[in-house]
Parts: structure tokens; sequence; C-alpha cells
């Protein structure tokens, strides 16, 4: 951003740079934040949707110290994948983001 020039050849000036900046930080937090508070809110209003996905949790929790969730567990955990996949749907995390 600092070397880039539009088509008359004139420099972004600090305060465009800082707005484009801000933009991606509140971008990728605002949304992420959004999506789950939306997934805690539907999982406390619907146990047996709850259920499932602390059963799938499993996965992970079987995991020793340390050791991450690798593709395979990750495929397995279906149920929750489509949990995200809905409450997205239905609640979209930028909703409100913007003025």
């Amino acid at each position: 951003m600092l070397l880039a020039t539009d088509e008359d050849g004139k420099h972004m000036n600090e305060m465009d740079i800082a707005d484009k900046i801000l933009g991606l930080l509140i971008g990728g937090h605002d949304t992420a934040s959004a999506a789950r508070t939306f997934i805690v809110k539907y999982l406390a209003e619907l146990p047996h949707i709850y259920n499932e996905v602390y059963k799938a949790s499993g996965i992970a929790i079987a995991k020793a110290p340390g050791e991450l969730l690798n593709w395979d567990d990750i495929q397995k955990m279906k149920y929750s994948w489509n949990v995200g996949c809905e409450v997205m749907r239905l609640a979209l995390p930028l909703q409100g983001a913007f003025p």
C-alpha cells in the first residue's frame, strides 16, 4: 500500500492506509466473534443439538495434550461442521457490521 499508486500516480495517504488496515482487522475479528457468539447462543437454546456436538468433541478430547486434530478427525466431525454452517445461514456474521 505504501508503494502503490493510483491512475494519476498519487500514493495513498496515511489516513487511507490506516482505514484499509482497520477494515481488515475489524472484518476478520468481528465476523469470527459474531459467528462464535451465535453458535453458543443456538447450542444453549437447543440442548439436543448441543449434546450431538459434545459427542463429536470426544474426538478432540481423546487426543494427547498438545496433539492437534488432523484432517481425518475433522472429517469425522461433520455434525459440528453442519451446525456451524446452519448457524451462519440463520444469523449472518456480518449483519449490522456496516453503517
